[in-house]
């Protein structure tokens, strides 16, 4: 009777537990603990970044990250909103972002694309560089999770570069600005769990 009671217990708790996430979307992408960071605000709020220097954050710093697959998750839209409102906080603004600084080791970075008119913020999903240029450059580097730190890292000049936009829709290109090509490098080597202190 005691183990039916402790079953019944637990299978309620299961219930009510997705039903306090369950916003109609695929949840495949996320686990509960990345769902509850991720709904710990709304879509005006930033996230807290992680800190290198910090030993827990620095374990999800270091993690890879892995796919998105659900374009249409209520979820993923929240987090790129949160992540956004992040990398443009007035107090400590950014030119770019990656999920795992956030807390989510998901392939979602945010690049402020300076070869464009007007520098927009774009939002890229399951990026990857297949290309890197033989051509190298010591560039002035800095990241918003190791605060405190600028030095110079390793670059190449250019990159070859392919993702998914939030529309699900796939692209590669080939980012010939320089200062570009860096911020994609810098963000996607945070998809990876590497941080630019290993560049130097």
């Amino acid at each position: 009777m005691r183990t039916f009671i402790l079953l019944s217990v637990l299978v309620f708790s299961s219930v009510f537990l997705l039903s306090c996430y369950d916003k109609g979307e695929q949840t495949s992408d996320f686990s509960n603990s990345d769902i509850q960071l991720i709904t710990s605000g709304n879509a005006d709020q930033m996230m807290r970044v992680y800190n290198y220097f910090v030993y827990d954050d620095s374990l999800v710093l270091r993690k890879n990250s892995g796919n998105i697959s659900d374009f249409n998750s209520y979820y993923l839209k929240l987090l790129m909103d949160r992540m956004y409102k992040t990398v443009m906080d007035p107090q400590h603004p950014g030119v770019g972002i990656a999920a795992p600084q956030v807390g989510i080791n998901k392939r979602v970075i945010w690049v402020k694309r300076y070869d464009k008119a007007g520098a927009p913020f774009e939002c890229y999903l399951n990026s990857y560089i297949t290309a890197y240029s033989d051509t190298v450059k010591l560039r002035s580097d800095g990241c918003l999770s190791i605060p405190g730190v600028s030095a110079s890292s390793w670059r190449a000049i250019w990159v070859d570069v392919s993702y998914d936009l939030p529309d699900g829709s796939h692209y590669s290109e080939r980012i010939v600005h320089e200062y570009t090509a860096h911020i994609f490098q810098h963000e996607i080597d945070h998809l990876n769990g590497t941080v630019f202190l290993d560049r130097l």
